[in-house]
């Protein structure tokens, strides 16, 4: 449990205490009412919003680098005609972008799966679901994640809960 105060984050786990009063850096969205950013104080929070910020960045759009992000949103307007050449381009651009921008991470596991009609009837906005995970470095700190990618190229991206399995 980690409770979160203006200068100094005390972090309680069962048996060290740890307290953390300087933040390493900042996390996306940007645009908080006080005017103040956001800042992270863990190497979980900060690898998420850099890869966050990664993973919805369009190529192009970072100025001075051209190559930065990904052409996920591109991809989803492709003319590809199989589900397996549709995924394995997800995947690829996803892969490189980590190896290129975020070397640091291990891709541990990707999933990409596009849910028939019957199973989108609950979640009809949701066209395209993507499991990531990822290990920071030689850590043992795992980062599992959901992205969801609606019909129009809406991109949601959020932590997933994973014990061995995505739930």
């Amino acid at each position: 449990m980690a409770l979160y105060r203006r200068k100094r984050v005390v972090v309680n786990t069962p048996n060290v205490d740890i307290q953390l009063t300087k933040p390493i850096g900042i996390t996306i969205p940007f645009n908080k009412p006080s005017g103040i950013f956001n800042q992270s104080f863990t190497n979980h929070e900060q690898v998420f919003s850099n890869l966050k910020n990664l993973l919805l960045t369009n190529k192009g759009e970072r100025y001075m680098l051209p190559e930065f992000g990904t052409d996920i949103r591109a991809v989803l307007f492709e003319n590809i005609t199989s589900e397996d050449a549709f995924t394995n381009s997800i995947n690829g651009e996803i892969e490189s972008a980590i190896s290129e921008w975020m070397p640091y991470l291990v891709i541990t596991e990707l999933e990409t799966t596009i849910p028939s009609y019957d199973q989108r009837i609950d979640e009809q906005e949701h066209s395209v679901r993507i499991k990531l995970v990822v290990q920071i470095g030689s850590t043992n700190i795992y980062l599992p994640i959901q992205i969801l990618i609606s019909d129009t190229g809406e991109l949601e991206i959020r932590e997933a809960v994973y014990n061995g399995r995505f739930s």
